[in-house]
């Protein structure tokens, strides 16, 4: 029986390679999905979600047409619907600046092909794993990580039971940050997911805001991390 908790959606158009991963992964007990292109793998993305059901992961090809992986994942990483499920790229382009891209546009790892199944098996669970490590409900509207608790509705952000004041902006950065562990944001897709589009940025503006919020919330402060050149993430330890 598959794990209906744990849904993969691959994307590749290379027929040969989704039937060797579908039957790899469907032993590991996932359930999977697979699309020959971008625009097939949007539909599988909207059926799905119009159920109320999610995809938990995309595991998803570079060299596609007539849109590539990457023009695809930019499109789901700048939709607030889908920025949250992980993306996995497996693909033959290998270069330094294609791994830059890739983590530029938010996803969560990177497989050069040929790869090896056994590996592309332990690169999903540790994605899995990192992304299940936060609670994020939609449910009761909390999004924690150990001491840190987030209360979506109520706008109240808690540090080992302790209430601490944020600024609306600190709230919404701490939450974007918190809610995909592993993930780096930009400063670009920071800017356009918290700030209002009618306020003027500073650069330096993201970096202010994020050393404020290393100080409010104490020892966790380590955990919001900076890679230079691409933006912020939020570790989970």
């Amino acid at each position: 029986m598959y794990n209906m908790s744990k849904r993969i959606l691959i994307v590749d158009d290379e027929p040969d390679i989704l039937e060797i991963l579908r039957f790899n992964l469907e032993l590991e007990d996932y359930e999977v999905l697979t699309a020959e292109s971008a625009l097939e793998g949007q539909q599988i993305i909207d059926q799905y979600m119009q159920n109320d059901q999610s995809i938990d992961l995309i595991l998803l090809d570079v060299m596609m047409t007539p849109k590539s992986g990457f023009e695809w994942a930019k499109e789901l990483k700048t939709n607030p619907q889908t920025s949250l499920i992980p993306i996995v790229f497996c693909t033959a382009k290998t270069t330094v600046n294609d791994l830059l891209t890739g983590f530029k546009i938010g996803s969560d790892d990177y497989i050069s092909k040929p790869f090896r199944i056994k590996e592309v098996s332990a690169r999903i669970k540790a994605v899995l794993r990192r992304s299940n490590s936060v609670n994020a409900s939609q449910g009761t509207g909390i999004i924690s990580y150990e001491g840190i608790e987030m209360y979506l509705d109520s706008k109240i952000c808690k540090v080992d039971g302790k209430e601490v004041a944020f600024t609306k902006l600190e709230f919404e950065l701490l939450a974007l940050l918190l809610s995909k562990p592993g993930q780096v944001f930009s400063r670009e897709t920071i800017l356009k997911t918290v700030w209002p589009n009618d306020t003027i940025v500073l650069d330096r503006t993201v970096d202010v805001n994020i050393t404020r919020i290393r100080k409010k919330i104490g020892r966790y402060g380590d955990c919001l991390r900076t890679r230079f050149g691409y933006g912020y993430l939020f570790v989970a330890q």
